[in-house]
């Protein structure tokens, strides 16, 4: 859930695990009828916008803001340019970084980089004309998890950058994602096989905050990253 300080709530929600066979132009979360695999926008006193890109059509959900989206697992305003980006589990590969933006599909799963899990079978192709390209991707799964964008001062050349948990046992990191604008420029993989990673914040300190999912540690530990003098 997102704030956008003008009034406005943004919600991920899932397609619920439906499964991408068949006609997959008529899955779930390519209709409009409800809110699988969709953000949506509310105001915040739970009320619909009258400027949702799809209100006033018939059999329509109101709130949806945007629809093909899978499995959103992070969902974060850049405070700085107002731009909304969310990350997204791909089904076996496939994760998703996407710029959030009004009426737009992103395609699951009629597009996908990911594959059908065990067998392995192609789900879609990668690209479909009127359905968006994800701003960056995971090849292998990495699992993403919590999404941050930096602002803080105690790491002055990561800000403006995004950083994505990695919940994969195989691929556990955070990952600093870098821009021009909103194009991604690159990505580095940090503390990579230290830990499933949970969540990340930026604290109000400047600080980055971590909540890990380390299996083997009763309880979990916070961590706080910290620039090297």
């Amino acid at each position: 859930m997102v704030f956008d300080g003008r009034g406005h709530l943004f919600l991920s929600s899932g397609d619920r695990m439906a499964p991408p066979e068949g006609n997959l132009e008529a899955h779930p979360a390519q209709t409009l009828a409800d809110h699988h695999g969709s953000i949506l926008r509310l105001n915040d006193d739970g009320s619909v916008p009258s400027d949702n890109p799809f209100v006033g059509r018939p059999n329509v959900a109101p709130e949806v803001w945007t629809l093909g989206n899978r499995n959103p697992q992070g969902l974060a305003l850049n405070p700085e340019t107002g731009d909304l980006w969310e990350t997204e589990h791909g089904p076996q590969g496939g994760d998703e970084l996407n710029l959030i933006r009004p009426g737009v599909n992103y395609g699951w799963p009629v597009i996908t980089y990911g594959v059908n899990y065990r067998v392995g079978t192609e789900i879609g192709g990668p690209v479909r004309s009127g359905m968006e390209q994800p701003a960056a991707y995971w090849v292998p799964s990495i699992a993403p998890s919590g999404l941050m964008i930096y602002t803080g001062d105690k790491f002055p050349n990561w800000k403006g950058n995004a950083f994505v948990g990695g919940m994969s046992a195989q691929y556990q990191h955070l990952s600093r994602v870098m821009f021009e604008g909103t194009r991604v420029t690159g990505r580095e993989a940090l503390l990579q096989g230290e830990m499933r990673i949970r969540d990340v914040r930026q604290g109000p300190d400047g600080y980055i905050y971590i909540a890990t999912d380390n299996m083997l540690a009763n309880p979990t530990p916070i961590v706080r990253l910290e620039p090297i003098d």
